[in-house]
């Protein structure tokens, strides 16, 4: 490459560098003036608004004066605001203005155009674009990885044209380091040096580094549902994220990140991943596991994520919860009606300090009055139109009483004010029947709110009729009064369609990441909730590593049960671990189809495979392993929650925090990724049936620089080969 165009690079990059600092100067000049302003502004104000209140036309002239001022602060704040998003923006470019470049030749004999790609778009005082959002329609000519003849998409309009070059940067501030051209992003210099760097506590944006197949997915406005089959390291929750991003940036005139939900594996991960999205410049969305997400739904305590996890890692299967959890079962519900339509004996009393103040009796008789339905949802939702008639009218009826007139005229001066937020004086004597309804609504409050949440309506007979008379139980289901999530979906699946539908904050997009880990109940429920919603679904079926698992075959047949569409797209290449840690990982591949994985990063440091005879070996070979790292975190996975007590236990008389090691089970790491990892007994008789190979896989492929592997007697037969 010449030094001509090393020159021209250096000329861009130092007027596009010095265009930035000008406009942040400016920017901090004009918020620091603003402020300045506003002070003074709103010191001002008292003095140039007369206050006239005297008649008619004074009130209409100072409230006109009221609302041109209050319009001026609306938008001197809606001036500043714009101003401090953009000053943001500046200060994210200057650490990187651009990462990639494309010279277009739009076809129509006009000279070449060049196109700057960066994290943000910037233009100078005349409009000219210096820098190309990576979102725009001309930014995906960069990510398509092609030299020569291309298209791009404008408002649905496809654009011929032809791809002249495409260079990428590696630049520090208005340093360039390095830039080079190429046609195929894949192994290239900047992926490679993206991919070296030390892991962190938080996910990286991938904006620089976005290869052309994961490109297609962030992009992908055609298909309404999405699910992606990605190995481990494809990068797959790094997609999800960059397309929120995107479609943030494609609909900013229609949504925001409140039209956005995450659904995320466990809490630790959504830790994880919350500096992605502000990095590009992007508030987070929503983001909540599965469990989170059924409590905000649910009246009742479900149990703890530690609970959970523990419960789903067990080796063996829940027979009552395999059925709670199947689409049969979920059918089985929606089909429920003829079960209850005929009889009362759901219903409760509501009561108020332990006492019956509207009798199950009463709201049967009122259920019994209502229209027969054929849909039990209808029936139940008459009743509760004429429930809370019933219960407005007895309300209005005893606030006229004598009674309740003259326990008002008794009460103390506090507790009017506490009651009416004012004192009876004589001339509001007359207004008792107003302050008798104030008062009953206040004092009978949990019984109005009981009829709204329906306490009148018992649960749990539903559950468990609905249970025994799925193929002709003899026995009642039982369960404690903190539920299993799986207990939970059930209970709410039983609201949403039997009693009354459960109203959720309406999403435009779903984005589930570990798909693989969710049950088809829970993603019926999901289904029904979010019917209008659009799904971006990831995972990997190779680290289905839960007894609740779900196979990608079965979440496809729930979308066409449906009658909707959902695009398949598979991600094979592995961009996370070292390539000597890639393959060995790719030995254990259980997916009938035998992906072919296709390691990117060079094969680096081999997997060590060390042999202990008791734990007192293992915790020396941990806190050597830990020592020769310098400093540099060493994380210990397991299979399982007891062998983390195990490890700890081995470990107690060491330092072993200070060490720099962590401890984890493979369900909180799973979907991490760490430099060092150590496998804690990987045995053959630790690790033999397909889902505990699945496990193995999961925690193999966590390791990005240096892996050891320990184990008692022999390894697992995959692994010796």
């Amino acid at each position: 490459m010449s030094n001509t165009e090393k020159q021209l690079e250096d000329q861009y990059l130092k007027r596009v560098y010095t265009k930035l600092l000008e406009k942040q100067e400016e920017l901090e000049e004009l918020l620091d003036r603003a402020k300045e302003d506003g002070i003074n502004s709103l010191k001002g104000m008292t003095s140039d608004i007369s206050l006239n209140f005297e008649n008619i036309t004074d009130n209409l002239d100072t409230f006109a004066v009221l609302e041109m001022k209050n319009r001026e602060i609306d938008q001197m704040n809606i001036k500043l605001q714009t101003a401090a998003a953009l000053l943001e923006k500046i200060k994210r470019l200057l650490s990187a203005p651009y990462f990639g470049k494309i010279t277009v030749d739009f076809l129509d004999d006009e000279e070449l155009e060049d196109f700057y790609i960066g994290i943000n778009n910037f233009a100078d005082e005349n409009s000219n674009n210096l820098i190309y959002d990576w979102r725009s329609p001309i930014a995906e000519l960069f990510y398509n990885n092609t030299i020569g003849p291309s298209s791009y998409s404008v408002n649905k309009n496809e654009i011929d044209v032809a791809i002249n070059n495409r260079r990428q940067f590696i630049l520090e501030k208005d340093r360039l380091i390095k830039f080079f051209d190429t046609s195929v992003a894949i192994q290239d210099d900047v992926l490679l040096e993206a991919l070296e760097q030390d892991s962190t506590n938080e996910m990286k944006d991938i904006t620089s580094t976005i290869q052309k197949e994961q490109n297609v997915i962030i992009r992908d406005t055609k298909n309404k549902n999405i699910l992606v089959n990605g190995i481990a390291g494809s990068g797959k929750t790094s997609t999800i994220m960059q397309r929120i991003a995107y479609l943030l940036y494609l609909y900013r005139q229609t949504i925001t990140v409140d039209n956005i939900l995450i659904l995320s594996p466990n809490r630790r991960f959504i830790e994880y991943i919350s500096n992605v999205l502000p990095s590009l410049g992007e508030r987070n969305p929503l983001n909540l596991t599965i469990l989170q997400f059924i409590e905000r739904i649910s009246p009742v305590d479900i149990e703890q994520e530690e609970d959970y996890f523990y419960r789903i890692s067990k080796a063996e299967h829940d027979e009552n919860a395999d059925m709670l959890r199947s689409q049969k079962y979920v059918d089985h519900i929606k089909q429920s009606d003829a079960l209850f339509l005929s009889t009362d004996e759901f219903f409760k009393g509501l009561s108020r300090k332990g006492k019956i103040v509207i009798s199950k009796e009463k709201i049967a008789e009122i259920y019994h009055a209502t229209p027969n339905y054929p849909k039990l949802i209808d029936k139940i939702q008459a009743t509760k139109t004429q429930l809370k008639s019933y219960w407005e009218s007895r309300l209005l009826k005893q606030a006229k009483s004598h009674e309740i007139q003259n326990q008002i005229l008794s009460l103390s001066e506090d507790m009017q004010q506490k009651y009416f937020g004012e004192i009876i004086s004589e001339d509001t004597e007359r207004n008792l029947y107003s302050y008798g309804k104030r008062l009953l609504r206040k004092r009978y409050r949990s019984i109005t709110k009981g009829i709204e949440e329906n306490r009148w309506i018992d649960s749990a007979f539903f559950f468990e009729k609905i249970f025994e008379s799925y193929g002709n139980r003899p026995y009642v289901y039982t369960y404690k009064d903190s539920l299993t999530l799986d207990e939970a979906v059930v209970l709410q699946t039983i609201q949403h369609n039997l009693i009354e539908k459960i109203e959720v904050e309406p999403m435009q997009f779903i984005l589930i990441d570990e798909v693989q880990d969710y049950t088809p109940a829970q993603l019926s429920l999901l289904f029904d909730l979010f019917g209008s919603s659009a799904f971006t679904m990831v995972g990997d079926e190779n680290q289905a590593i839960f007894n609740s698992s779900i196979s990608f075959d079965t979440i496809e047949d729930a979308f066409k049960e449906r009658g909707l569409s959902v695009q398949r797209y598979d991600l094979l290449y592995s961009y996370r671990s070292s390539g000597s840690i890639t393959k060995l990982f790719s030995q254990l591949v259980t997916d009938n189809r035998k992906m072919d994985i296709i390691p990117i990063r060079k094969d680096g440091t081999e997997p060590e495979f060390l042999q202990f005879a008791s734990m007192d070996v293992f915790a020396q070979l941990v806190t050597e392993i830990a020592a020769k790292l310098q400093g540099e975190r060493l994380t210990v996975i397991t299979k399982n929650e007891e062998e983390v007590e195990a490890v700890k236990s081995a470990l107690a008389k060491y330092e072993w925090a200070e060490l720099g090691i962590t401890i984890l089970p493979i369900s909180l790491s799973k979907g991490l990724e760490f430099d060092h990892v150590l496998l804690y007994d990987v045995s053959a008789e630790n690790y033999k049936t397909d889902r505990e190979i699945k496990i193995l896989y999961t925690a193999i492929s966590r390791a990005m620089k240096q892996l050891f592997v320990t184990y008692k007697n022999e390894l697992p037969t995959l692994l010796e080969e």
